[in-house]
């Protein structure tokens, strides 16, 4: 998974859907873009060009199947925000460790509708690669 900018809603309605429904972008696109660490193209290992200090992502929306009150999050199962942010964390980390700051990872937060919400004595089932949440937003303002 990579974050690649969008330059108008044209260029969304343009999107034609992957294998799974997702509007996507062609892969002879993806070079001329920028991704979501401020360089061009897919974003393997350009987080490391940023300069000290810089954090390319402030928040991410996570969207999910079902939350808990404990700000966990079941999503499609096919892990790709949790892989996507495993390799942010090492890579920010590599970059932190250069410059003497901290890893800046960003907001990670849920947006649910009160139904996605579990009851306060469920939770949902997580693994030591599920990413929690930082905040969940729903549709009553409870969380």
């Amino acid at each position: 998974m990579d974050m690649l900018e969008l330059h108008s809603m044209d260029d969304y309605e343009s999107l034609k859907p992957d294998k799974w429904g997702t509007p996507s972008l062609g892969k002879d696109t993806a070079a001329g873009r920028y991704n979501c660490f401020g360089k061009q193209g897919p974003s393997v290992r350009l987080l490391q060009q940023l300069p000290p200090g810089s954090r390319a992502l402030d928040v991410i929306v996570m969207p999910g199947m079902a939350f808990d009150e404990r700000l966990g999050r079941l999503g499609h199962g096919k892990g790709f925000y949790d892989r996507f942010l495993q390799r942010y964390k090492e890579i920010d980390k590599s970059v932190a460790d250069a410059s003497g700051e901290e890893p800046k990872m960003p907001l990670l937060v849920g947006l649910a509708l009160t139904e996605q919400v579990l009851a306060p004595d469920q939770t949902v089932p997580m693994t030591a690669t599920d990413w929690p949440l930082d905040a969940l937003v729903t549709g009553d303002g409870k969380l």
